[in-house]
């Protein structure tokens, strides 16, 4: 009688498969950017890598009921596996609230503050939110990819040039997430705060 993987196992098999898919993901990213392969990973450094598993009952009035409000997220990528039956994720796009349809076998992946800091601009990170919308309940598993705390992060240099600037000044992700959790997260975009002008 074959034996039934473990929630444990499972779980650790899962974040492993994320992580290595985040790591092609950078490679790509670093690509389209005109940088080598490895860029975005060797100047991440030694990353962490954080889960959050949400489960939401079901909620008979969801109108009356507070999501997650507005914000980026302060790493670098997040993956995340949605419900496949109830959409909770909407992201502003042209100044508007528009929802997440959950796909069959998707992975929705999200750009963070960092690889926005490190494109100088070119890739933006997400304004999203979580909204309670369902008498039904649902399940979500995010995979954030974080930097280690002392790694220095801003601009890659080969992006900064007469016609395109440094946008942001150079920053320790320590810095930066102190600063992020020291504010509400739906105010004004955190990396403003590290603009060099």
């Amino acid at each position: 009688m074959a034996r039934t993987r473990t929630f444990r196992e499972t779980m650790s098999s899962y974040c492993k498969e994320v992580r290595e898919l985040g790591f092609r993901l950078y490679a790509v990213i670093s690509e389209s950017l005109g940088l080598e392969p490895g860029y975005m990973k060797e100047t991440l450094g030694e990353q962490e890598q954080h889960m959050a598993v949400n489960f939401y009952p079901p909620c008979p009035s969801p109108e009356l009921t507070y999501g997650l409000p507005a914000h980026t997220d302060p790493n670098a990528l997040t993956i995340l596996l949605m419900d496949q039956d109830v959409a909770g994720l909407q992201v502003l796009h042209d100044g508007k609230w528009v929802a997440v349809n959950p796909q069959p076998g998707a992975l929705i992946i999200n750009i963070g503050d960092q690889l926005q800091a490190l494109s100088n601009g070119q890739y933006r990170s997400v304004w999203h939110r979580a909204v309670v919308n369902s008498d039904r309940e649902r399940l979500s598993v995010a995979s954030f990819l974080c930097p280690c705390n002392d790694v220095e992060l801003g601009p890659a240099r080969k992006l900064v040039t007469a016609e395109t600037p440094a946008v942001y000044r150079n920053y320790t992700y320590d810095e930066y997430y102190k600063k992020f959790w020291s504010r509400n997260l739906d105010q004004e975009h955190c990396l403003e705060l590290f603009r060099t002008c």
